[in-house]
């Protein structure tokens, strides 16, 4: 039974960005789709705040662009710099790709407002539902529909679907229990990053919303958002965590890096370690996998959402076909399709950016400077430099 009907919609477990993007982007298709979350309210932590232009105009096809733009910070100029001495290398703006894109920028916005955008559409859609307080137990494929089992303060739920999609995240229980492989490497660096109110412009002249900056020792990347500015600092690997967090340490970490510094508040702090993994498979038989439960990578480029909620669309124009009556080997293609631009594009990319910005031999950071700088003054390799940072590499 390759059909989906209202008896037997699309389950998806996960009410993150990505969940709600496959819900909504199939609800805008008139395919039944209905979310689990296990949590009783949306996430409140600010976790991925980079939506570049090709995810914008994906929201804008699902008609809730204008919406989480107006929520944003628009980023027309990304820099690199060197830390020491504070010397800008290169800067990119974002008009060179304004012929590309109605959406040349790229959109700095917490994710936890976006998902907040994102369920009311779902919720006002006449085939879109979201459940909160839902977590998963179980599912059993039964070759031609799924059944889950979901845990909620009122006991046992269990719901029939015709697919069932992993939107659960890096830990996910859905790709747990289908015991796939999630191969990859956890990198030696940690990261630091902290929220506050302090306003950049006087403290960094000239800098632009979105800074990396490099340094052998700490690295720093800086990203303004809407009422927070977020930077992120490279740890040491001798230095204790608990004491990195203390406020005074904070404080110091950063007036070290920007000088003295006016009265401000910290708003968030986080503490992680990075990984990049793929997943074996993106697809089981009925089960699904998108997102974060598919494939995760560091965060130097800001594409892990993005290239989750790219997946969600992809996905959802599969099973519209499918719904629509063409082969269910279509779900085979997504996987592949995937799976290799998460190996092969995003993975390669942000591993990249990554090793520029640990890089500590001096040959190698002077010859990364140069390259930078000479692709940045011309106009027909900036351009296509922001398309690739842009995730439409397709139109270089």
């Amino acid at each position: 039974m390759n059909s989906i009907s209202p008896q037997f919609p699309v389950l998806i477990v996960g009410a993150g960005p990505v969940g709600l993007s496959l819900a909504l982007a199939l609800a805008r298709k008139g395919v039944p789709a209905e979310v689990f979350e296990k949590d009783p309210e949306l996430n409140v932590q600010i976790r991925a705040s980079t939506f570049h232009p090709r995810t914008l105009e994906l929201f804008h096809k699902w008609g809730v662009a204008e919406d989480v733009i107006q929520q944003g910070y628009k980023v027309n100029r990304l820099q690199y710099w060197e830390r020491w001495p504070r010397q800008l290398i290169a800067e990119f703006d974002y008009a060179h790709i304004a012929g590309d894109t109605p959406f040349p920028y790229r959109l700095q916005c917490p994710q936890h407002i976006v998902t907040r955008i994102l369920k009311p559409a779902v919720e006002a859609s006449p085939t879109g539902r979201v459940h909160m307080g839902h977590e998963l137990i179980d599912f059993t494929d039964h070759g031609t529909h799924v059944t889950a089992r979901f845990a909620t303060a009122y006991g046992i739920v269990e719901r029939q679907g015709a697919y069932l999609v992993g939107a659960d995240g890096s830990h996910s229980t859905v790709r747990k229990r289908l015991n796939i492989n999630f191969k990859g490497k956890t990198y030696e660096d940690r990261f630091l990053l902290i929220g506050s109110d302090l306003k950049i412009s006087s403290l960094f002249p000239n800098a632009a919303p979105v800074c990396y900056i490099f340094d052998p020792q700490e690295w720093v990347i800086i990203l303004n958002l809407p009422d927070i500015v977020r930077v992120v600092f490279r740890m040491t690997n001798d230095e204790d965590e608990a004491i990195a967090l203390r406020e005074e340490n904070l404080r110091a970490r950063m007036g070290n890096f920007f000088g003295q510094l006016p009265a401000f508040n910290i708003k968030t702090t986080q503490l992680y370690r990075v990984h990049q993994r793929v997943a074996d498979t993106f697809r089981v038989g009925r089960i699904i996998l998108v997102g974060d439960a598919a494939h995760n990578n560091n965060p130097a480029g800001g594409m892990g959402m993005n290239s989750g909620i790219h997946d969600a669309a992809n996905l959802a124009d599969k099973l519209y076909r499918i719904q629509s009556g063409e082969p269910e080997s279509l779900l085979n293609v997504y996987a592949e399709e995937r799976r290799r631009y998460a190996m092969e594009s995003v993975q390669l990319y942000t591993d990249q950016q990554y090793t520029s910005m640990v890089m500590s031999d001096e040959a190698e950071r002077k010859r990364r400077n140069e390259i930078l700088s000479a692709t940045a003054k011309d106009p027909t390799r900036a351009r296509a430099y922001l398309l690739r940072a842009s995730m439409l590499e397709d139109r270089i």
